[in-house]
């Protein structure tokens, strides 16, 4: 009996070390081919962070925790954590699994150099931009509007941030340099534009929408806000991500009720899926 408790020990401590092995892979291979992503496959939302170089995955606390966006350096998580009667803003450090609550928002998304992260909250009546450090201190409301402004997302510069308002009477795209406020109106169509991504050159934004009759993924040259559909599909595709190569997006597209993660290549049109979370992953997103 004491050497079958003997083994079970040991293979106890074996099964220990090697959860803890696996956990300092995983940190130790951020940010290469990092990728994190929302799946439903147990009911509820799990955030999986994968590793696709060395192909190790890693699921945060059931937290009903949704929307990651990664830090520069792949270090940590900023997530949207659903509460019974609204959400808040999370930072979930990857390297010493802790979470940190900061506040009440509607979207987010991080900085290049990792400083502080946007959000769209209505805690102060229609829905506005706000800034915070990682850490929770300097909160700052950086737009102002009747209507409601969201889904911030930064240029690879830092310097500007795109986002989705309705303050013209439809939902369109806008840019907000931040050191000069100047602010400017890119798209003005009848179907909602949606999820604004900046691409890795600065050149162009990626967003979803409507405008065709059918759901797109569409790409606006900043230059001359020429908008070109990418893919238009009688399904519904969401939630644009550049690769941080800029070679490709990737998006959700919702197939008999459950999303799959597609990807198309900029330049060919080539339209894949990627293997993510088995039959239902949602809301990725790339690190560095």
């Amino acid at each position: 009996m004491r050497g079958s408790y003997l083994k079970l020990g040991a293979a106890l401590f074996g099964l220990a070390l090697l959860a803890i092995a696996l956990r300092f892979l995983l940190a130790a291979a951020l940010p290469a081919s990092m990728v994190a992503y929302m799946t439903l496959e147990t009911g509820l939302p799990i955030i999986v962070v994968h590793d696709l170089t060395h192909d190790l995955q890693r699921r945060l606390p059931a937290n009903i925790l949704t929307e990651p966006a990664f830090s520069p350096d792949g270090s940590r998580l900023a997530l949207t954590k659903l509460l019974q009667y609204g959400s808040e803003i999370v930072v979930y450090d990857l390297l010493r699994d802790r979470e940190t609550s900061l506040t009440a928002f509607l979207a987010i998304a991080e900085s290049p150099d990792g400083a502080h992260i946007a959000f769209s909250s209505n805690q102060a009546g229609a829905a506005s931009i706000y800034l915070v450090q990682p850490d929770g201190a300097g909160l700052r409301r950086i737009t102002s509007s009747d209507a409601g402004d969201r889904e911030p997302n930064w240029s690879p510069d830092g310097r500007s941030l795109v986002f989705t308002s309705n303050r013209g009477g439809s939902w369109d795209l806008y840019t907000l340099e931040l050191e000069a406020g100047y602010l400017r109106q890119l798209t003005m169509h009848r179907a909602p534009d949606n999820s604004p991504a900046w691409s890795p050159d600065g050149t162009r934004i990626a967003f979803a929408s409507r405008r065709d009759g059918a759901s797109g993924i569409y790409l606006l040259w900043l230059d001359t806000l020429q908008v070109e559909p990418l893919v238009v599909d009688t399904r519904y595709d969401s939630l644009p991500q550049w690769t941080p190569d800029g070679r490709a997006i990737t998006f959700a597209r919702s197939v008999d009720g459950s999303s799959r993660i597609m990807r198309v290549d900029v330049h060919t049109g080539a339209l894949t899926r990627l293997n993510l979370g088995g039959l239902d992953a949602d809301a990725l997103t790339w690190c560095c």
